[in-house]
């Protein structure tokens, strides 16, 4: 494994670890912005960490919205991303917009 492969290994590691703490009411803060740091590189965005990241976003939409969680640490998250929409797939395009404008209107609501 050449140094390229082992970085992108390490990083998907990670993201996978992140998406287990995002799950967790008691380590979702601390998860969700190590995750908010790493997405202001634009280097989180390439295509390798793409499923890692959009699975991570998913746990993120899902949660952030239920009591004990950091709704706007979340929504922020989220509105990271979706800035980047471009740089996904059309598929992983298209939940980001949805998550977004479903955070969106939950954040109008309360």
């Amino acid at each position: 494994m050449n140094e390229i492969e082992r970085h992108i290994q390490q990083t998907t590691d990670r993201l996978q670890c992140i998406k287990q703490h995002l799950i967790s009411v008691n380590s979702f803060r601390n998860a969700a912005r190590e995750l908010l740091e790493w997405c202001m590189d634009k280097r989180a965005f390439q295509p390798h960490f793409e499923a890692g990241l959009v699975s991570c976003l998913t746990v993120v939409s899902k949660v952030a919205p239920q009591a004990g969680y950091d709704f706007d640490l979340g929504y922020r998250l989220l509105a990271v991303c979706a800035a980047h929409k471009e740089k996904f797939s059309a598929n992983s395009a298209d939940l980001l917009t949805s998550w977004s404008e479903e955070l969106g209107l939950l954040l109008l609501l309360r």
